[in-house]
């Protein structure tokens, strides 16, 4: 007994662990056990180009007084929420986690752990709208469409929504709305897109063939050419051809009339027309397309307007050129003003034959060969006449031509003879002038030298008198002037002589014995 107490308090203790240990095993394979579900059953991933739908299995339902009003509603849209807020007192925050449905927002890329219990999870593709489409929600909840709209235009309405998708990736809630995709309207140069609004506000001016912006029926304004996205709850959109078009009236098509004289004539003919641009949806919608237009607007006009204005002619006046041609042009503007008051634009209406009743075309075809040769010899006479008077005019020109050459020179040589004698006139006063100026400098001239040749003489005769008077007094003190120059004489050449010559009979001794010889004529007599 006492070894068994001993190991018994062991005993306790081995039994404690093993408990522990198992308790702690427990834990680690129940949050292992935990992690597991998380991560391979509950774990939901979200590719890219897919979205994630939550739906409610559980929870309360929508109230009976509103299923009753608003029907049964599987999508917890905004509307329904506020609804039965109202009605129950709840928070709207709580009443799409707490109320049985789908909920309308969607969850994007990424990893989610939803409640596979409470709430199923559904994945999807992302909605793309490929290139040249259009795409338009139909939403699957809210309350119908009151006739006769077509589109929901508020976000409590079901139906078609207003608003359109166009190319590029939406994330849609595909149980909560479809999509339906079309194909982008391509409108081609030279067509025009007339528009038809199927849901809008009633037109105020009834009986009209077009509406205003935002009525229902067709848009007075067109579309150009472009590509055109639109929704087809919304709007229909007809081309039309607005280029030009060619109609022949030949064999069948051609036009017959009688004539003022009972014939019957055909004509043929080509017409060029095109709608008004301004009108396109009117004549569209009043009369149809391209073919109604011809036989209901261009055809009726054109062939009553012949017949009215080929019923005033004779026969033989549908064969003339210039009848024809006057007949034409009375075809064209009669039909323009018919068909442009009509939406219609006439390009042109070309008369390409007219062809008169065969058992007078013979005769009126000589007859008007007759009046054409009759007119071709009128006009060669009217144009000799032109060519005469043109010769005329031309010689009276030339006339002109010279008279008034003649008189321009008449009046150049008049003009230059004033302006020559003008010149000369200025020239001999200018001439006088400076012969003027020229024998008043010559006078001052003459008189400066003749004070000059005064002065001068002056000069030489004071010179002559100082050197004649002390000479006349040196005379006056020898006697007479024969003394003084043989006295002079003397004084000159005494001087030179060094030798005296024995020969008294040289010329150089004559030259004394005239000097001795020489009679004083102005000395007195008795030795005065």
């Amino acid at each position: 007994m006492a070894d068994s107490k001993r190991e018994f308090p062991n005993f306790q203790r081995l039994r404690g662990r093993s408990l522990a240990f198992r308790l702690a095993s427990l834990v680690v394979f129940g949050l292992m056990l935990i992690g597991f579900v998380f991560w391979f059953i509950i774990r939901v991933e979200v590719n890219a180009g897919e979205i994630l739908v939550l739906v409610n299995k559980t929870g309360k339902t929508t109230p009976d007084s509103l299923v009753a009003e608003w029907g049964d509603q599987v999508v917890l849209y905004p509307g329904l929420v506020h609804a039965i807020a109202a009605k129950t007192g709840e928070s709207e925050s709580d009443i799409p986690t707490d109320f049985k449905g789908i909920r309308l927002d969607v969850l994007t890329e990424g990893r989610y752990f939803p409640n596979p219990y409470s709430v199923s999870a559904i994945k999807l593709s992302a909605t793309v709208i490929g290139q040249n489409e259009v795409g338009v929600l139909v939403r699957k909840f809210g309350k119908p469409l009151a006739f006769p709209q077509t589109v929901a235009t508020s976000p409590d309405e079901r139906g078609p929504v207003e608003e359109i998708l166009r190319p590029g990736r939406y994330n849609v809630n595909l149980l909560a709305y479809e999509v339906h995709k079309f194909p982008a309207m391509k409108i081609a140069e030279g067509h025009a897109g007339v528009v038809t609004l199927l849901s809008g506000r009633e037109p105020k001016a009834k009986n009209t063939f077009t509406v205003e912006p935002g009525e229902k029926g067709v848009q007075h304004e067109t579309l150009g050419p472009g590509l055109e996205y639109y929704n087809p709850y919304l709007k229909h959109i007809d081309l039309v051809d607005v280029r030009s078009q060619k109609f022949d009236l030949l064999k069948s098509e051609a036009i017959q009339f009688p004539s003022n004289d009972s014939f019957t004539i055909t004509i043929e003919g080509t017409i060029e027309w095109a709608i008004r641009p301004d009108r396109v949806a009117e004549v569209t919608v009043a009369y149809g397309d391209a073919e109604d237009i011809l036989n209901k607007i261009i055809l009726p006009n054109v062939r009553g307007i012949a017949r009215i204005q080929g019923s005033k002619l004779q026969a033989r006046e549908f064969i003339s050129g210039k009848t024809r041609a006057a007949f034409q042009e009375r075809l064209l503007a009669e039909l323009e003003r018919e068909c442009w008051q009509q939406g219609v634009d006439i390009k042109s209406a070309l008369v390409r034959d007219i062809q008169p009743p065969h058992e007078i075309a013979a005769l009126i075809s000589y007859r008007e060969q007759a009046d054409q040769e009759i007119e071709r010899s009128t006009n060669e006479m009217s144009e000799a006449k032109s060519e005469a008077k043109l010769v005329e005019q031309r010689e009276l020109q030339e006339r002109n031509k010279a008279i008034g050459d003649a008189r321009r020179n008449v009046v150049t040589m008049t003009k230059d003879a004033e302006q020559r004698r003008g010149v000369s006139v200025t020239e001999a006063k200018r001439e006088f002038e400076v012969s003027k100026l020229n024998l008043e400098a010559a006078s001052k001239e003459a008189s400066a030298l003749l004070s000059r040749g005064k002065a001068d003489a002056d000069v030489v005769l004071f010179n002559y008198q100082a050197r004649a008077e002390p000479l006349g007094h040196a005379v006056k003190a020898f006697g007479d002037g024969v003394t003084y120059a043989q006295q002079f004489f003397l004084q000159r050449v005494a001087p030179s002589i060094t030798t005296v010559l024995s020969n008294t009979d040289g010329p150089f001794a004559q030259i004394f014995k005239q000097l001795q010889s020489m009679e004083r004529p102005n000395a007195p007599k008795g030795g005065q």
